[in-house]
């Protein structure tokens, strides 16, 4: 929202100006489904006859499930990296366009979430809950739980839509094999069967970037 003086002053999305110049909320989406997808090749799960130990990740779970040993490495500088990409995005956006994205509202909500969900599983706090993390994808109901947040406090209609189907699916990757939806004559190697968990949440921030990225040129 710009005044007659030329000033430019920080407003919400839904106060947002038709003159936006660029889509401020499907690159962030973007960012957070590569960083889901770049999971992927840590989530091959190996025989149990292989006589190798499998791996348990600090944070992720996944104890009866993941093989590499990269897995919680992965997570633990990727995590990071995209919480702060989205942020540096967000606030380039924000100064070019002049329209709020709450950046502190995210990296609270992110960092938070992501720091609650280490000190749950290495205190031990969700052992009673341990169908949510035996496939070690916690990462995704976390990220997706701190979209949901950002969204109510952006007042964003459309972030808000993606982060509650984005946890509702997070939930579904968690906590049920994905696979058992696909039809047996398309079945493949049950080694990858967890690639289709990551995909299933994968796919709402897809989704997500893609509505926002109309809905913001529909506004120019």
């Amino acid at each position: 929202m710009s005044d007659r003086s030329g000033g430019t002053a920080a407003v919400s999305e839904s106060d947002a100006s038709p003159s936006a110049v660029v889509p401020r909320l499907a690159v962030p989406l973007v960012f957070l489904s590569l960083l889901f997808v770049g999971a992927v090749p840590f989530y091959v799960r190996q025989p149990f006859d292989a006589g190798e130990s499998v791996s348990d990740p600090m944070w992720v779970g996944g104890s009866a499930f993941l093989t590499a040993p990269e897995t919680s490495l992965y997570w633990l500088i990727a995590v990071p990296v995209c919480i702060g990409a989205v942020a540096v995005y967000c606030g380039w956006s924000e100064r070019r366009s002049g329209i709020t994205s709450r950046v502190r509202l995210w990296l609270v909500a992110s960092l938070g979430s992501s720091v609650l969900t280490i000190v749950l599983v290495q205190g031990g706090l969700l052992f009673y809950f341990g169908n949510l993390t035996i496939r070690g994808l916690v990462p995704l109901l976390t990220l997706s739980a701190a979209v949901l947040v950002w969204g109510v406090g952006l007042r964003s209609l459309l972030l808000t839509a993606v982060g509650a189907v984005a946890v509702a699916a997070s939930l579904v990757s968690n906590l049920y094999d994905v696979e058992n939806l696909v039809p047996r004559e398309w079945a493949f190697d049950s080694r990858f069967s967890l690639c289709l968990n990551i995909m299933l949440t994968a796919s709402v921030f897809v989704v997500g970037a893609v509505a926002s990225w109309f809905a913001e040129r529909s506004r120019r």
